[in-house]
């Protein structure tokens, strides 16, 4: 009985100090991304900048290429499929939408920690 109590003390220990050196990192990674806050808030800002215009331009390619006509039928009854672009176009949209909702994340945190400073 005493062996296996040893056993489980033995575990038990070991788990705490595996949960002691994640919380560790988890804390150093948070305060590395508190210290570049603003620097991340200005990269996520370009990238959804480039992601708008990308769903952008895939929207106007998708306008032109949509199919008309005989051809619309021909793609709503599966006979043709419809072009890359406009089947693209719905994912390059929701790309962008979530890199401005990471963009405006960061922006108002940075903001944020920007006030409480001065203050």
């Amino acid at each position: 009985m005493k062996k296996i109590w040893q056993q489980a003390s033995a575990v038990s220990s070991a788990i705490s100090d595996a949960s002691t050196a994640s919380l560790r990192k988890a804390s150093s990674a948070l305060q590395a991304i508190d210290r570049n806050r603003e620097l991340i808030a200005d990269h996520a800002d370009s990238v959804a900048k480039v992601a708008k215009v990308t769903a952008g331009v895939a929207y106007v390619g998708a306008a032109i290429a949509a199919p008309s006509g005989i051809t619309a039928l021909g793609v709503a009854i599966g006979v043709v499929s419809a072009p890359l672009i406009v089947s693209v176009a719905p994912y390059l949209a929701g790309a962008a939408g979530a890199a401005l909702t990471v963009s405006a994340g960061a922006s108002v945190y940075a903001k944020i920690r920007r006030r409480n400073s001065n203050s």
